[in-house]
């Protein structure tokens, strides 16, 4: 007999995967390059590699300067950025519904800052339009899903839930002033393991996937 608890699968992500760098040195690899001085080697850069980011670049930072890069102060540089997320307390002053209802026309910062566009995420338009306004231009859903989490709750953009997905890609199509097909949006095939969301043999085995759900 095969005992298994009771899930839903509309919970369970389809996938997963990535790439972790490897060094056969059992070390990081942080290092000018022995062909060319000026070139930086920062590779195999395993756990604790995020935490230790910021003293990655400043190291990285002093090797250049050994190289002989030369490093003007920018007088303009603020290091102080303000935040794309504004912190929520549960869904209060938030507002949800059909594409549309609450879409605000992107000048009222009032109606966007209302407007959810993710509702797993509880991610509103005004944080999708402020990650758009950064300096570094965003052309594609992944894009607001690195800065926002927009997209990367429980349902993964699930049209048939919230559609966060197509949202979001209107409101990159309105602030970039480009049509909706340019907008890049999933599936993305040079880096998904999946074409779509849900994967079955045949619409038997979906049908007995969803029967066994659903009992």
């Amino acid at each position: 007999m095969i005992v298994c608890c009771w899930f839903c699968l509309t919970f369970v992500y389809s996938g997963f995967c990535g790439a972790r760098s490897k060094s056969s040195r059992g070390d990081w690899i942080i290092e000018p390059s022995a062909k060319d001085a000026n070139f930086i080697h920062v590779a195999g850069i395993d756990s604790p590699g995020l935490a230790g980011s910021p003293a990655i670049s400043l190291y990285v930072v002093d090797l250049l300067q050994k190289a002989g890069l030369k490093m003007p102060p920018n007088v303009n540089f603020n290091p102080n950025r303000a935040p794309i997320i504004t912190p929520k307390v549960g869904l209060r002053g938030l507002k949800m519904g059909p594409p549309g209802k609450n879409d605000s026309d992107g000048k009222d910062e009032a109606a966007m800052a209302k407007n959810v566009i993710c509702k797993c995420e509880k991610v509103t338009e005004l944080e999708v339009v402020r990650a758009l306004k950064r300096s570094l231009p965003i052309d594609s859903t992944q894009g607001i899903r690195k800065r926002t989490r927009a997209g990367m709750g429980h349902c993964q953009g699930d049209a048939e839930n919230y559609d966060c997905e197509c949202r979001v890609r209107a409101i990159i199509s309105r602030e970039n002033e480009v049509t909706v097909d340019e907008v890049g949006g999933r599936p993305w095939p040079a880096t998904s393991t999946l074409s779509q969301r849900w994967v079955y043999k045949d619409e038997a085995q979906k049908e007995g996937l969803e029967k066994r759900m659903n009992n």
